[in-house]
């Protein structure tokens, strides 16, 4: 892979300094990291094709055998203590081509970077941070979507024992060249217990852009966490998302400039589970989405990924999905995608890592989803088909 000199020396400088500084403490460097590859081929003689509606709500795209990408992030993370205090500085570098061919006009860029610190006299159990970091998440793995997810360059603190809950809170700001400036606060009160195995968490968040014609917002999530479903192994998980103005569903910026009219609302069931050798997750998602225009579209989805293990090293993989939008207006797009995956893993577990798989992926959408795929020789198509291998790897 080619990375322009000065973030790799970036990189080799931070390696460096953390491993130095392992030398004269008593922690050692914690060392994580994810990535996915691997080649693949497409039928109607074009570079290997994915599908994907190109509009709508995000968590629409199912992503077993249908990621094109080359994508990897990996972290270094060194905790000290002194005098009573835990703290830690964390590096994460990640890189990203949106095909398996490497482009050398990218390398590596920082995705995270901050130091946090915890047992501070005034609040000790409470852990304080400073840095660009990515804070909460909350994910469904197989749309590769956080429906939470607090981005950026801010500072706060977490994990504050509240009620029966735990309490965070942080500041934002955005102010590249590339985007206008703004303001974001968010605050979460999570874990909270609701009922037997289930657990509440709430999230919130007020945007501001900080520029002549820049517009507030708000955002307000709840999201209910449910472990042995009625007493069974499976676990689920239920968004209840709200947002208007300038904030965004998952708890970001949204359009900076978008006034009172722009108003969005989701609903996303997650459900996960293992039994002997059969696992799985499977999403519902509803969503509608008004622009500052106060244009509308409706969103749709519902799919699975389903796993069986014959062996313990090797799983038969399979995922269907179907997803929809339609625009104020306009007619209903609507795509539907197929894959089957023989897996070489080394557990037999739906979540176990690393996973080296062949797919085989068919997917058929409608003229009112055009082209899904974006590759010229598939424009007037509305069925493909692709193949290939991929690693899938998180430590």
């Amino acid at each position: 892979m080619t990375v322009h000199a000065p973030r790799f020396t970036l990189l080799r400088s931070a390696a460096a300094l953390a491993l130095l500084a392992t030398a004269g403490a008593a922690h050692a460097v914690d060392w994580t990291g994810y990535f996915r590859t691997g080649p693949g081929l497409t039928s109607a003689s074009t570079s290997r094709a994915c599908y994907g509606l190109n509009g709508g709500s995000s968590g629409m795209k199912y992503r077993l055998g249908n990621e094109c990408d080359f994508y990897g992030e990996f972290q270094l993370s060194q905790g000290f203590q002194k005098d009573g205090i835990d703290y830690r500085a964390t590096l994460m570098v990640n890189h990203y081509t949106g095909a398996t061919q490497d482009n050398p006009d990218k390398g590596l860029n920082i995705e995270q970077m901050f130091a946090e610190a915890k047992g501070f006299d005034v609040a000790p159990n409470a852990t304080f941070w400073i840095g660009k970091e990515r804070g909460r998440r909350g994910d469904v793995h197989i749309v590769d979507t956080f429906f939470i997810e607090m981005l950026g360059i801010g500072a706060g603190f977490k994990g504050q024992p509240a009620g029966g809950g735990k309490l965070g809170a942080a500041f934002y700001k955005t102010d590249s060249d590339a985007v206008k400036p703004g303001n974001r606060i968010n605050v979460e009160y999570v874990d909270l217990p609701a009922n037997a195995d289930g657990k509440l968490n709430f999230f919130a968040s007020v945007t501001q852009g900080d520029f002549s014609g820049g517009k507030t917002g708000a955002g307000f999530t709840v999201r209910h966490d449910q472990a042995k479903l009625f007493g069974t192994g499976l676990s689920n998980t239920l968004w209840l998302q709200f947002a208007q103005g300038s904030a965004k569903l998952n708890g970001n910026f949204g359009d900076l400039t978008a006034g009172s009219k722009a108003k969005s609302w989701r609903i996303v069931e997650s459900f996960n589970g293992q039994s002997g050798p059969l696992g799985g997750q499977a999403i519902v998602l509803f969503a509608s989405e008004k622009n500052g225009a106060g244009l509308k579209v409706d969103s749709a989805s519902v799919g699975g990924r389903v796993s069986y293990a014959l062996t313990k090293n090797f799983k038969f993989v399979t995922e269907l999905g179907v997803s929809q939008y339609k625009p104020q207006g306009g007619a209903t797009a609507r795509l539907t995608k197929l894959t089957i995956a023989p897996t070489l893993s080394v557990g037999p577990d739906f979540w176990s890592r690393p996973e080296f798989r062949l797919y085989a992926t068919s997917a058929k959408w409608n003229q009112a989803a055009g082209n899904v795929t974006g590759q010229a020789a598939l424009a007037d198509k509305t069925s493909g088909t692709s193949y290939g291998a991929q690693v899938e790897w998180w430590f």
